[in-house]
């Protein structure tokens, strides 16, 4: 039997101009694999929209395929300041297949693939410090 429920949502109004203008300054790759498939990326939050500091702006974004997004949400991938990926250290331990092993595993203390340009539209170094602050916290 299929049952159904109807649920009432927020829907970020910004989303669609932050998402054009990330993927703009990342000439659509991701920063940290440098995909290339517009479909597959995302524009990424260094600090949430829900938090004071999570503005929609470039500085506030990145352009990361599904995978990197996914990781970076939950902390399993962190980015410094200084634009050097990491990934959280039980993980490097850990024994999978070839997303894990290349996709994760193979970017660790890997600089950024892509990065806008424009000096103005490259993260901001504060927003990815306290970003990677609850990375560190995490692992």
């Amino acid at each position: 039997m299929r049952r159904y429920i109807v649920r009432e949502t927020r829907q970020r109004l910004h989303q669609p101009v932050f998402r054009a203008t990330v993927l703009r300054a990342y000439e659509t790759r991701c920063a940290v694999c440098a995909l290339r498939h517009e479909q597959l990326l995302d524009a990424a939050h260094i600090v949430p929209d829900r938090e004071e500091a999570g503005i929609a702006a470039v500085r506030n974004g990145l352009a990361l395929c599904k995978i990197h997004h996914a990781a970076y949400d939950c902390l399993v991938l962190g980015i410094r300041p200084d634009l050097v990926v990491e990934i959280r250290a039980d993980l490097l331990e850990e024994i999978d297949g070839p997303m894990l092993e290349h996709g994760l595993k193979g970017r660790h203390e890997q600089p950024l693939m892509a990065v806008p340009k424009v000096r103005a539209e490259r993260p901001d170094r504060d927003l990815l410090d306290e970003r990677y602050a609850a990375f560190r916290a995490a692992g």
